[in-house]
């Protein structure tokens, strides 16, 4: 089996069509029924069916395209390592928002200042956007916190980082010391449902019985902050960003006398990525920053 086996598979599966996928490649409907054909009859399965007059992808085609996609990916990656100019390199990183507020700004700029070669573009996000766009290669690394649901993605621990839950300064929990279980019956305020913080509170009340749903759920954290300052709930902050609104008098402490709120930190990248030269320097990188702050 050759590269333009696969490409040819992964246009027919995206397309649902020979005649499509033929003209996307510009090449004759023959070569990509041949191509199909000689995919079978080696693998010994069957990748499409024929329903509606469109080609459907069977089971065994979809555990194909994930290795098809990441193997034409990968020399993809190859051949732009090798032959992309000197000093022409871009790094691409993602963060959840934990880490956009903690860790990643300080962390880009001295990695800038270490290697200028090296254009670093950022994305701030939620774990679960980040997983897709390292899925997709559409970024090089992430920092994030949460669990990680790809078995496809490798994750390298890097830090725990330390929580604080908050409320506005005229909520009737601020200032107060409360458990675990009366935090519960007020209303969460977070980023989305699949955010590294209410995973870490999901799992915490789960292990006691209890489960909550998100009141108040926003993509943007300037939303969420002003939700809490307007007193409509609680939320879960990285403790830096935490200190600097109680510190201004925006926002008030909760204390939860019976649970730490921790987050872990990790680094995220394909596993079946290569790994460039920029993504090796910011790896030891972040692996020393972590140490030196752990």
């Amino acid at each position: 089996m050759t590269l333009r086996h696969f490409r040819i598979f992964i246009a027919v599966a995206e397309n649902e069509s020979i005649t499509q996928a033929a003209q996307q490649l510009a090449v004759s409907q023959p070569t990509v029924s041949v191509a199909i054909r000689e995919l079978e009859e080696h693998y010994g399965v069957r990748f499409f069916e024929r329903m509606n007059q469109r080609l459907k992808i069977t089971a065994d085609g979809l555990a194909l395209l994930t290795y098809a996609q990441h193997l034409v990916q990968l020399l993809e990656e190859i051949d732009q390592s090798f032959r992309q100019p000197q000093g022409g390199t871009t790094l691409r990183i993602g963060g959840s928002v934990n880490a956009g507020v903690s860790l990643l700004p300080r962390w880009v700029r001295l990695f800038q200042d270490h290697h200028p070669e090296i254009e670093v573009q950022v994305q701030i996000h939620t774990t679960e956007f980040l997983e897709r766009q390292l899925l997709d290669n559409e970024l090089d690394l992430a920092v994030a916190g949460g669990p990680v649901h790809s078995a496809f993605l490798l994750t390298q621990p890097l830090i725990r980082e330390k929580q604080e839950v908050v409320c506005g300064c005229r909520y009737p929990l601020a200032h107060q010391e409360i458990t675990l279980r009366q935090l519960a019956a007020h209303p969460l305020l977070f980023r989305q449902r699949r955010s590294g913080a209410f995973e870490v509170l999901q799992s915490a009340l789960a292990q006691a019985g209890l489960s909550v749903q998100p009141r108040w759920e926003s993509s943007s954290l300037e939303a969420l902050l002003e939700a809490a300052r307007q007193n409509l709930g609680v939320t879960i902050l990285p403790q830096p960003l935490a200190r600097r609104e109680i510190e201004a008098r925006r926002l008030a402490p909760v204390i939860v006398s019976d649970f730490c709120f921790e987050n872990s930190l990790s680094l995220l990248w394909h596993k079946q990525k290569y790994k460039t030269s920029a993504m090796l320097k910011f790896i030891r990188l972040a692996e020393t920053l972590a140490q030196d702050e752990s």
